[in-house]
């Protein structure tokens, strides 16, 4: 006897020997079992997923001479024939070889006469999507009115080419196709009765390359058993195949985990040496990099059909979350750019580096302190000389960066001792010195030492502490800078304050005639910064050190669970610590309600992009943690009524800027610059200061 490919030896007779295909079968098997049939049947689905084969089945169920049944015999003559293929009552025809009219009007010249042998006389047209507009029109009257023993079963693979007239006239039933699981479960099966040996990572590129499509594992698996003489091995499906080996993909994967792109190119020119399909490269980093995302959602949803279970969970550990979505998406692009490339290799190696190029440098950390009470401006206050009267000396509360450049005054000593101090006085230039009236200074010789006294000087604020760490590492974080800002400053005490020397003319030779004021001196450094300031020595007492006092920030509040409202999920976020994609979908939510340990969440619609239904259960963790109780969180798109924390960033950050704008407009130096040189103010290079 002549060996019978798989596909067709293991056909399936009856309903229940069906691989998936459930929603379609109940409905058969009810209508059947219940004697409410229709007269015209259209099944539609890609190919090789059961259409014909479902056709059969239900024309046995009608002609079995048992009765109509979901459960034809397989014994009498007629299911034997139909099984054969040589009912007469069973009509097949090939529309994609009888297209013209002609055929059409031939077929339907005896569907008025009664079955021969059978119940029904069934008409099976597959490929109907092939039939001409004529043969449609011809076909219509027929299929929606036919003699009560005739039983119309079309199937197509496109259901678009069909007119709307014809679809309306039948039941139809969409077909699904085969996912890998279901695909190797089944030839695992039969390869066991058929007493194959196999490798079940074998079967599963099998599966894969199916494509959702049975017929076409059970063609590769005849073709895989000749292959492999008899036995199924993965390294001969491979190469059959044509596939890439997974250790290559595993090792690409894990020189991107460590951000290696010298390891990532060493890995792509061992691959290299298999002369591999690069898209083919691509698609199977896609399936590994989508079981690493399911690994860090869900590690026991982790199946070890590959063998690879144990190295996916490590990778799952070693990639972040954010690393891992990036990846996939830029590979999803890559694999859809790769044609265009000039080299399939040269486009793969873009494609790695540049997931090494975009990788996150880190992601923003949110507040942990609770915002100030006031965000108004702190205005500092400078100390006046001796012999000039307090009334003449103006503030400059300058808070923002945008500040006249002193070029020409001196730099800064600190005296150690009285004796150093007595013979080289300090020389103070730390801020712009304040606008002072010429007229109200009088005139004092350059060799007459003025002094202040101790008790003259009002209280100053000292200048905040110095940051130690590198500038260029500073975390650029608009929410930590609204939590963290000082609630207040807290100036020393008079008494430890003190008076330093200056000299503004440091190694130049002593004249005779009177010098200028101390504080037009300094007016003219200001507005002039290449004029030379004339010597004034100030001699005080030795200074003492400034220790500057602390900022004191307002502690982060704990809202109590019991207590927990809308009201409070501006605070309750910023104890939360959100970070990664999750924060941009918890900052834009609005709490809406709370039922007990059940809270409503709305999420701005304009700015739900990043959204995934995840987040519901990620929040609930949070906020489990935060109150120690068990939350469960729903979170709907829709519009915000009320300030969301991203909403209460945008408000605190334009509110300093409006502050900086407004101290710089009434700073007493910027007036007077616009007053006499005509300045012009851009309110467009103004910042705040952090």
């Amino acid at each position: 006897m002549s060996y019978q490919v798989l596909a067709r030896k293991w056909r399936p007779r009856v309903f229940r020997e069906m691989v998936g295909q459930e929603h379609v079968l109940q409905a058969l098997i009810n209508a059947l079992d219940h004697n409410r049939l229709h007269h015209a049947y259209l099944f539609t689905g890609t190919r090789g997923v059961g259409k014909t084969t479902i056709a059969r089945i239900l024309a046995k169920c009608l002609n079995c001479e048992t009765g109509v049944s979901s459960e034809p015999c397989g014994q009498c003559s007629s299911c034997r024939e139909i099984a054969e293929g040589r009912f007469v009552d069973l009509i097949e025809v090939d529309a994609a070889s009888r297209t013209k009219v002609e055929d059409t009007r031939e077929l339907l010249e005896n569907v008025q006469y009664a079955p021969t042998r059978g119940r029904y006389k069934v008409y099976l047209i597959d490929e109907v999507h092939m039939l001409s507009n004529s043969s449609f029109n011809a076909l219509l009257k027929t299929l929606e009115e036919p003699p009560p023993h005739v039983k119309f079963l079309l199937a197509t693979t496109d259901p678009q080419k069909l007119p709307m007239t014809i679809l309306s006239r039948c039941l139809q039933f969409n077909l699904k196709n085969m996912n890998p699981e279901r695909i190797v479960q089944h030839l695992k099966f039969v390869l066991e009765q058929e007493l194959v040996p196999y490798e079940e990572s074998a079967l599963w590129h099998l599966g894969r390359a199916a494509d959702g499509s049975m017929r076409d594992a059970m063609s590769l698996t005849d073709q895989a058993i000749a292959y492999g003489s008899g036995k199924i091995t993965e390294s001969e499906v491979s190469t059959m195949l044509g596939t890439i080996d997974q250790t290559a993909v595993y090792d690409v994967v894990t020189a991107l985990a460590s951000y290696d792109g010298r390891a990532v190119l060493a890995a792509v020119e061992r691959m290299s040496e298999q002369a591999p399909d690069y898209a083919s490269a691509l698609a199977e980093m896609l399936a590994v990099l989508h079981r690493i995302a399911i690994a860090q959602a869900l590690p026991e949803a982790v199946d070890n059909s590959h063998g690879d279970r144990e190295r996916i969970l490590q990778l799952s550990q070693q990639m972040p979350a954010e690393d891992v979505q990036l990846f996939y998406q830029t590979a999803l692009l890559g694999r859809r750019d790769l044609p265009l490339a000039p080299d399939p290799r040269a486009g793969f190696e873009m494609v790695l580096l540049r997931m090494l190029a975009f990788k996150p440098q880190g992601v923003i950390d949110m507040p942990t302190q609770a915002l100030p009470q006031s965000t108004a401006p702190i205005k500092p206050v400078l100390t006046a000389p001796a012999n000039i009267p307090a009334s003449t000396v103006v503030p400059n509360p300058v808070i923002a960066n945008v500040a006249p450049q002193v070029t020409a005054l001196p730099q800064v000593a600190a005296p150690h001792t009285q004796a150093h101090q007595a013979a080289q006085p300090a020389v103070v230039a730390q801020a712009p010195a304040p606008v002072m009236s010429q007229a109200s200074v009088p005139a004092a010789p350059a060799s007459t030492p003025v002094s202040a006294p101790q008790s003259a000087a009002p209280s100053a604020l000292p200048e905040p502490p110095p940051f130690d760490g590198p500038y260029d590492n500073i975390p650029d974080d608009e929410y930590a800078e609204y939590a963290q800002a000082p609630a207040y400053y807290e100036a020393p005490a008079a008494a430890d304050q003190a008076s330093v020397s200056v000299d503004h003319g440091v190694n130049e030779p002593k004249k005779p005639e009177a010098a200028q004021p101390p504080a037009a001196a300094i007016l003219d450094s200001v507005f002039n910064s290449s004029a030379v300031v004339t010597p004034v020595e100030i001699t005080a007492p030795a200074p003492k050190p400034i220790t500057p006092e602390p900022v004191r920030a307002k502690p982060l509040r704990k809202v109590p669970y019991e207590q927990a409202g809308p009201q409070d999920w501006t605070e309750i976020y910023l104890g939360l610590g959100v970070t990664g994609i999750l924060q941009s979908t918890v900052a834009n939510c609005q709490l809406i309600s709370r039922q007990g340990n059940a809270f409503q969440f709305v999420l701005d619609e304009n700015n739900s992009t990043l959204f995934d239904v995840s987040h519901e259960k990620r929040l609930a963790d949070l906020l489990t943690d935060y109150f120690t109780e068990t939350i469960h969180v729903s979170i709907q798109l829709g519009k915000i009524t009320a300030e969301t924390p991203a909403l209460m960033v945008i408000r605190l950050r334009e509110e300093r800027q409006l502050q900086a704008i407004d101290a710089i407009k009434n700073d007493p130096i910027v007036q007077q610059l616009i007053a006499q040189f005509g300045a012009t103010l851009r309110e467009d290079t103004i910042q705040p200061v952090n």
